[in-house]
Parts: structure tokens; sequence; C-alpha cells
């Protein structure tokens, strides 16, 4: 059983600096599909791209946006993904949720780290976005992602309680940061906390250069393609499964916290394109697969999650010069 690549997209609307100002939040149809006229660089666009080269992914949806004052706005953005045959899994930001209690006038706790809630309201919170799931698709969610892995073993431990036993928080760049989790092992691949797999989002390490972080996960919106490509390339030949993550909204540019003037953001639309292109053509040695399909491998085919190290991208030229692109595309008409 050759270790897989798992594509996932975090599908969620921004809250446009809504929180204590006249701001709106930002409505799924821009946040989600990216809807500018007759344009939607969203996931219509990214779904394009994956259909053109045969890939599969993972989509961790944010299901309260009724709290954000767009009612039945989010089933209508999980059905297009079930019909373009992509998975959908639950991801929760609790700001959203808190959102909407503050709105009714009722008592919230200002945080968007679900780890940083009660158990109880933890389990609440999680039950009631995974039934939404299930109404909006027909399917039951198993993978669960927190809004800013903003996850600890703790809230591990009540995701069974939704039916959830996959997860897919932690990251080693993270931990000790926004990423709460006590195990303090850095790794990528996948291991079980109790009755839950993690499947961590991956990561890699960069040498001590000024300038560079010491560590970022693989991420096509911060991270080049040819950094993306080589990670994945490094935890899967070490035997473990590879996490590369995106965004519903990576794909396009925005004037302002309000998502005014959306526009292509054509640098990151060329690394997802070609690393897409990489991962078609490399399928056979490099399997892309979704978390449903993890699902049935560790139910069905006997399936054993391996950990490794880190891995080590000791490129810092590149990454500089990955750093000025950055820097550039950081303007919107870049």
């Amino acid at each position: 059983m050759k270790p897989g690549v798992l594509f996932t997209f975090d599908v969620e609307c921004s809250m446009g600096g809504a929180w204590g100002t006249d701001l709106k939040p930002i409505p799924p149809s821009r946040g989600m599909m990216g809807q500018y006229g007759d344009k939607a660089y969203g996931i219509p666009l990214i779904c394009d791209i994956l259909d053109r080269y045969g890939v599969k992914a993972t989509f961790f949806v944010e299901p309260f946006n009724d709290e954000l004052g767009y009612p039945d706005q989010t089933e209508p953005v999980c059905r297009y993904l079930v019909d373009h045959g992509q998975d959908v899994q639950l991801h929760v930001h609790p700001g959203h949720y808190h959102y909407g209690l503050q709105q009714q006038g009722k008592p919230f706790k200002m945080t968007d780290q679900i780890a940083e809630l009660p158990l109880d309201l933890q389990k609440q919170i999680i039950s009631e976005g995974a039934a939404l799931l299930e109404k909006w698709t027909g399917q039951a969610p198993i993978a669960f992602r927190a809004g800013n892995m903003g996850a600890s073993d703790e809230t591990l431990k009540i995701l069974t309680h939704a039916g959830i036993w996959i997860d897919s928080s932690y990251t080693f760049p993270y931990v000790g940061g926004q990423c709460l989790f006590e195990d303090k092992e850095r790794y990528n691949g996948s291991k079980w906390y109790g009755d839950v797999l993690e499947v961590a989002l991956s990561g890699f390490r960069q040498p001590a250069w000024p300038g560079l972080h010491p560590a970022k996960p693989v991420d096509l919106m911060g991270s080049s393609f040819e950094e993306c490509r080589d990670a994945v390339k490094m935890i899967c030949d070490a035997g473990a499964d590879a996490v590369v993550i995106l965004h519903s909204f990576s794909l396009f540019k925005v004037k302002d916290k309000q998502y005014n003037g959306g526009r292509p953001n054509r640098v990151v639309i060329r690394r997802f394109e070609k690393f897409c292109e990489w991962l078609g053509r490399e399928q056979h040695v490099y399997p892309a697969r979704t978390f449903a399909r993890l699902g049935q491998m560790v139910k069905n085919e006997g399936y054993c999650p391996v950990s490794v190290d880190p891995c080590l991208i000791n490129r810092p030229v590149r990454a500089l010069t990955r750093k000025v692109i950055q820097g550039l595309n950081n303007f919107y008409l870049f």
C-alpha cells in the first residue's frame, strides 16, 4: 500500500472585519465560490482545474454561515462539490458560531480557537456542524479540521461523539502557537490518538537563513510548486502520507477585507495547475486520495499509519526568490 497525497481545501468565509463594526461578514458567494459578475474564481475554478488533471480532493467546509447572516447559502456549495465528485468533510471556525450568538444578544466567548472552548461546547458545535453537512450532502463526515489548526489532544477525544474519527488539524510548524496539541513531537504523516486517526497537514523545515521561517506548511499559497512537490516526495518516499492545503479563496486577489474587486491570483493559479499536472502524471507513484477514500482503506484494507520526522528542504536561494515573488504578489495589480 503506497503512501498517498491528500489534497485539501479549507472552504470558508472571512469575517471581513465584522466584529465590533458596521461591516458584514463575507458571503459564501464570495469567500467560497469567488463569484464576481459572470466569473467564479473560487470553488468552480478549483474544481475545473482538478477535473482537468483527474485529481480528487477533500474540501473541509465551514457550515456556520447562517450565523453570519447568509441562510441557505452553504448547501449549494456542498451540492456543487458533491456533483463534481469531490469529498466534503467538516471544518469549523468557532468565531462564526459565536458571531451568530452575539447577533442574537446571547453570551459568547470571543475566540476562533476551538480548543479554547469547554469540551461540552466543542462537542455541541462539532456535532451541529456534522449534522448540517450530512443533511446537505447525504453523507455523514468522518474527518475534521479545526479553523486555524486550533485543535488539541482534548478536541480529538470528543470527535467520535459526532461520528468523526479522522482529524487533520495537527501541523508541526504551528505547534506551540495556534496549533494547541500537547504532543510536542514534530512529525509528518499519521498516527492514532486513541480512537482518532490524526493525519497531519504536512510541513517542511527550512535552513537557518535570515528571512526564512524555521518551518512552513505545505501550502501552495505560501510555498512554491517546487517546494510543495519536493516536500510531498520526501514525505511519501519516507513511507508516510502527505497532506497539502489551499483555501477556497486562494486563487483570487481582493482589494480589501470586504473582498471587493476580485481578480485571479495568477501566481497561485500557476502553482496549483503545475502541482495538479505533476500529481496527475505521477499518481502511479504518489496516488492522490481523499479522506473518504482513506477511511475506506482504514476500515477495509488494513491501512497502517506511519509518522516520519519533518523533512528539510535545503534550498535557501530558491526560498528567498519565492519570498520576493510573494512580496510582489501581495500587490493587488501585480
